[in-house]
Formats: C-alpha cells, structure tokens, sequence
C-alpha cells in the first residue's frame, strides 16, 4: 500500500480549480466549490495560491441584484499569465503565431520563401520569423511555455521527416530538435494537415466533432488530416493521411485541368487562365462550368473512395485550392458526391489560409503545463 502523496494531491486540486477557471469567463468561489467538488476551504486555499502566484485574478465586485449584502468575489483566469508559440514552415513560407493562452494572437510574422532553398536556409528564415514574432509580442523565448510547429509531408513517431519532398533537404530533419535549441519548453511536430483539422474541430467549420476527415488541397501536394472518436488519427508512424502518396485515389489528374493554376507553387501564367476560366464560371460561361464539373468529378471519385473507407460525418475541404474556388468548388462536388453514405456532409473550411498556423496554436495550448511554468507578470 502506497503513502499518499499530498503534494501531488495539491497539484492535482489546483489544476482542477484553474481548468474549472479556464472554461469560464469568471466564477465564484461558491461556483468553483460546486463544480470541482472540493471543500469550500480546499478552493479557498487553492485561490489564494494561484492569485499569489499570478495564474489568476480577482474581479472587481459586482453589486448584487436586489442592493442588499456584500457581493461575492468573481475569479479570472489570466489568459496573459502565459503564451505559446506556432510555426508553420510551409513551402513557400514561414509563419510564426506567439498567442496568450486562449489562443488569442499576441503577434505574428511571416516571411517568403523563394525558389527551393536548401534546409538551412529554411530554418534561417524560420527562425528569423520567429524573432520577429517575438519581438512584436515583447517577449523572450523563455517565456514561452509551449511550441507547436507544423510541415509538409510525414512526421514520424521519432519526430523525423521520414519522406522526401520538393523541400530540398527536408528528410531526416528533426525540428523538434531544431527548435529546442531555441525554446526550453514542450515542442510539438506534426504535418500540416493534421494540425490543420486540430484547428478546424477547435474553432472552425466542425467544432468538437467525433469523425472528420480533412482535405489539404494545394494543387500539386495534398494532405489529410483525420479524427477518428474525437481525436487525431495517425496510423503507423504518422503516415495516415499522405494521400499525395496514394496514386490509386486519382488526385494526380486534378493536374490535367487549367483549374490547378489556382493553388499555391503555380506560376504566374497559370494562376492568371486558372483566374480567367474561374470568373467566366462565375458568369456562367458552359464551357469554364464544364470545365469546373470535370475538376471536382475527380475530386469526388477519390472523396467517394475515402468516404466509404472512413466512414466520416465531415469531409471539410482546406487549403489553397478551396480558397480560391470558394462555395463554388463544394457545391459543385458535392453534386458529383451521389453514392456516399447518407450522413456524410462536405463542407468548406472555416479557416482558410491560417488553418495549419492555428492547429500549431491548438496543440501548443494542449501542451501547456501551469505546474511547469513560471506566470508572466502584468
């Protein structure tokens, strides 16, 4: 029979109070004794301690509804007591996110990446942006409690780019490794996809729901992220999800259409007829909407494929593709989507460009630890 251990009780208590916090805009020492459990003293305490500390904050009373007896004091939790770092290093950029601990964007910095540089000049420019980040949120990399980073292509259980990419140099890279050189803190690596539907179920076009799957649709690279039960689906050493890799899906004829010219790492003459034949769609020209019918019926064959494989309640499609199309790319889809399962929807992401940078935000929060970290003081 084990002792109990009453500091780890303590740390489990307050972290009970500070969760009940972090879910409400304020509360009560008696709304706090009610929904944690604990005594009315263990909270009390519990208050006490982290307000010393600077977890959280006292509100100032509000007069009770009928004027009469002393209000009751309201506790906050400080979102500014602490801050996170994302860092999307994708192939045509660098973006960095320093937020609070709701998620709030402090600042931010993004930076081009022209041509294929080789993977040092890449991290340069990461690391660069991160400066920058930093520097317009005023703080130091130590006080950054957590850090999430997103790529192209298949991270591995060990952390490592087990694939070879256009990022010249990328496999074998290691950027948790990389990145902890510059932040004494927890470091999460993941692709981009899959960060990218972290940050859709957190607070884009599915919020918390259980079966997602999300479609990354760049052009000449695409991704996916799935949620299976609520909670991200790697497989076998990350590799679920590299659908750039499934030839079979057919994803490689979305390169026959004019319409590719709309993602991201096309030249400038091929955005421009992509652009051209997209407004004539819009205008209802039969020849651009053929043109458009035949772009998504190739997307449909691999999105009816993976539907009755998958089994989602959500096809959400992301990425530079989907963002230049707009509403027009999921209703046309969806018209060719006729042999899926009845409770399957797709839907448009809620988050556009920003969605890889918002999933590294969402897991840097998942890896914030308060026991761990000293509070930012005001």
């Amino acid at each position: 029979m084990t002792g109990l251990d009453l500091k780890g009780m303590r740390l489990a208590n307050a972290g009970t109070v500070l969760g009940a916090l972090y879910d409400r805009s304020a509360a009560t020492l008696a709304e706090l004794t009610a929904v944690t459990g604990l005594s009315r003293r263990t909270v009390e305490l519990i208050l006490t301690e982290l307000e010393e500390t600077g977890w959280i904050r006292t509100l100032p009373p509000e007069p009770s509804a009928n004027g009469r007896g002393r209000p009751a004091r309201q506790f906050a939790f400080r979102a500014d007591a602490g801050a996170v770092a994302g860092i999307d290093i994708a192939h045509d950029r660098c973006s960095v996110a320093v937020a609070d601990l709701r998620g709030a964007v402090l600042a931010d910095a993004e930076l081009p990446v022209a041509g294929e540089p080789d993977r040092d000049e890449r991290l340069r420019l990461a690391h660069e942006a991160v400066r920058r980040a930093l520097d317009a949120a005023g703080l130091r990399h130590d006080q950054i409690g957590a850090v999430g980073v997103a790529t192209p292509g298949n991270v591995d259980d060990a952390g490592a780019m087990a694939a070879d990419l256009s990022m010249r140099g990328w496999k074998g890279v290691r950027l948790g490794e990389v990145f902890a050189e510059t932040f004494p803190c927890p470091i999460h690596v993941e692709n981009d996809a899959k960060l990218a539907v972290l940050a859709e179920l957190w607070e884009g076009a599915t919020p918390d729901a259980d079966h997602v799957l999300w479609l990354m649709l760049e052009g000449r690279y695409n991704g996916m992220g799935i949620v299976a039960d609520g909670k991200l689906y790697r497989g076998v050493d990350g590799a679920a999800g590299e659908i750039f890799w499934a030839k079979a899906l057919g994803l490689d004829d979305l390169m026959t259409s004019p319409l590719i010219g709309l993602g991201r790492l096309q030249p400038d003459s091929r955005r421009a007829e992509a652009t051209k034949i997209l407004a004539r769609a819009r205008a209802g020209d039969a020849a651009a909407l053929a043109e458009v019918d035949r772009f998504a019926a190739i997307l449909a064959r691999a999105l009816s494929a993976l539907a009755w494989t998958l089994a989602p309640r959500h096809i959400v499609l992301g990425g530079s593709l989907t963002s230049a199309f707009g509403d027009l790319l999921v209703s046309t889809v969806d018209k060719f989507l006729t042999d899926i399962p009845a409770f399957v929807d797709v839907r448009r992401s809620a988050l556009g460009a920003s969605a890889a940078l918002r999933g590294t935000v969402r897991a840097a929060l998942d890896l914030f630890d308060c026991a761990a970290t000293a509070p930012i003081r005001p």
